[in-house]
């Protein structure tokens, strides 16, 4: 369109220009030939002596070329007249009174130029209008005499010619507009093709279609572009393959990583997460579900400070590290990342172990004050007859026995939980095995009052166990619950189950704080805080080890227990064929 308009407009000035140079041309041509005419026919005729011979033989001459010729006195009366060749209708009054002919002037010997005249004249011409070309030139009609001869012609002509010189580019100008049109479109098509199927391709590309191509194949401007957007698609592909390879790379690193990641954007929502990191989101809402995730009051202090942050945050009985450290983009702070790393175990562990120092310290600490103490009285003579010296010698011997005994225990338990239990499996008839371990503590119980019963309610009459290391498991849970329980309570030792061999240690005894039971097997674990050394007393070991031993045979073992109701052990252990699995 823009073609077309500028052709179209190029076309008519054009045009324009042509007509006015035409009309210019042939206007001064006509206008300096009936000038030049006048003038030679105004020297011939005031030549000639006899005006009237002179004066019939111009009017033959005048009317060849279509030229109308009077001849007026001094006075402006004519006295002659010659009608050129279909100019009769002319008025030559009115044509003589014309003042654009100025034929005063001419009269008083004025040679003038020729002039166009417009005047009306209705009975010989439909239009009304009549424009001639006219001039008016000196005569001499004798030595004392002065008149003029006035010529004109009829500008018809010329009109005609312009209107066919006006048509003629008219039909060249709408032939030209055409053919430019035409030829507008498909220029217009031949451009917008290869440019519609760069849009084409741009758009496949933008939806991730990265190995389209232009199918250009051209040595123009517009197959180097297409050259040069190919050359980008492709350089694109390979860079968003990169992209693709490292963001699967660096996802594959988070989804193994044991931290939480966490990425908050500029808006402080989360953008990207790890397995860890949801787990920890999704304990966080659970347990508090009407409250914010505590990261974005880390977040606001990041941007605010724009420093690291780090803290600790419990979340459903677990506690985590937090590390928040800013995002910044030329140096504008666009987001932070939040790295969590659950220290539960690191913080139970070191509980366990300012546990463990206090409570080796503490077990050893009585003995070895006992033992200083008994023994200073020796030396001292305190003892004055052999049977205190005696009494206090078995005191220190007991207490040296029961340091032996926690040294032995902490020294198992710590082989134990190193990997290195020993257990020898073999196959132990069930029933003869508890009855034997029964008849061991039948008499202690008979002398604190507790009945000490059997229970056998199983099906599995072999087992593939470590007799003495299950014996000594057994040992210290029917121990622990005949210590456990008051006078005339009951202790029950029971065999069930089907297919699985189920041994419980059933006590009617005081029980345990529901708040304990998660840390019964954990070393020198305590329910009776006071650490009271009569008849509960022990060193705490005890449980730590059977869960060892347990676990050696492949087996697992539970404690249910209600606080002034009693207590129950479990210990399930597999078949044989599991075991050897």
């Amino acid at each position: 369109m823009t073609i077309i308009a500028l052709f179209a407009l190029v076309l008519t000035l054009f045009s324009l220009m042509i007509v006015e140079s035409f009309d210019s041309f042939y206007f001064q041509r006509q206008t300096k030939t009936l000038q030049n005419v006048a003038e030679g026919l105004s020297q011939t005729l005031s030549a000639y002596p006899d005006k009237t011979a002179a004066l019939a033989m111009a009017s033959s001459f005048s009317a060849v070329h279509r030229t109308g010729l009077i001849m007026v006195d001094e006075n402006g009366e004519q006295i002659g007249q010659s009608e050129g060749a279909g100019i009769s209708f002319v008025p030559t009054e009115q044509l003589l009174k014309a003042p654009e002919l100025q034929l005063s002037e001419a009269l008083r010997g004025k040679h003038l130029a020729p002039a166009r005249i417009f005047f009306t004249h209705q009975p010989n011409n439909q239009n009304g209008t009549i424009q001639l070309l006219a001039i008016a030139v000196p005569i001499e009609l004798s030595p004392d005499k002065q008149g003029a001869i006035v010529m004109y012609q009829a500008i018809e002509d010329f009109d005609d010619t312009v209107k066919e010189v006006r048509k003629l580019i008219f039909v060249v100008g709408v032939v030209g507009f055409i053919s430019t049109t035409v030829f507008a479109f498909f220029l217009s098509s031949r451009i917008t093709y290869p440019l519609r199927q760069m849009k084409e391709t741009a758009h496949r590309i933008a939806e991730g279609d990265f190995h389209a191509e232009i199918p250009i194949r051209t040595t123009d401007e517009i197959g180097e572009l297409a050259a040069s957007f190919n050359s980008m698609a492709s350089h694109l592909n390979q860079l968003v393959v990169a992209l693709s390879k490292e963001k699967e790379q660096l996802s594959s690193v988070l989804r193994s990583m044991v931290d939480g990641v966490i990425m908050i954007d500029e808006q402080g929502k989360v953008a990207v997460t790890n397995p860890p990191a949801e787990h920890f989101l999704r304990d966080w809402t659970y347990e508090h579900p009407d409250e914010p995730i505590p990261l974005f009051s880390f977040y606001q202090q990041v941007v605010r400070t724009g420093m690291e942050v780090t803290d600790e945050i419990p979340a459903q009985g677990r506690i985590w590290s937090l590390v928040m450290i800013p995002l910044t983009d030329r140096e504008q702070i666009r987001g932070a990342v939040a790295v969590l790393r659950e220290i539960t175990r690191e913080r139970k562990l070191d509980k366990m172990r300012n546990d463990f120092v206090a409570n080796v310290s503490h077990e050893l600490r009585t003995p070895l004050s006992m033992l200083q103490g008994y023994s200073e009285a020796i030396v001292d003579d305190i003892a004055a007859t052999p049977e205190e010296h005696k009494e206090l010698a078995q005191i220190i011997y007991d207490e040296s026995v029961r340091m032996t005994k926690l040294v032995n225990e902490l020294l198992s338990l710590a082989r134990m939980e190193a990997g290195h239990v020993e257990v020898s499996l073999e196959t132990v008839e069930v029933r003869p095995y508890l009855e034997r371990i029964q008849r061991k503590f039948v008499n202690l119980a008979r002398e604190q009052d507790i009945h000490f019963l059997l229970e056998f309610n199983t099906t599995v009459e072999k087992a593939w166990i470590d007799p003495d290391r299950m014996e000594q498991v057994l040992t210290n849970l029917i121990d622990n619950a005949i210590r456990h329980t008051n006078e005339g309570g009951t202790v029950v030792l029971r065999a069930r189950g089907e297919q699985t061999l189920l041994l419980e240690v059933s006590d009617t005894g005081t029980g345990i704080p529901q708040e304990d039971l998660p840390f019964v097997f954990e070393r020198f674990y305590k329910a009776d805080k006071a650490r009271t050394r009569g008849k509960a007393g022990g060193t705490g070991l005890g449980l730590a080890i059977a869960k060892n031993i347990v676990e050696a045979h492949g087996g697992t073992i539970g404690v249910q227990s209600k606080l002034g109701e009693g207590t129950t052990f479990t210990i399930a252990l597999p078949d044989k064929h599991k075991q050897k699995t």
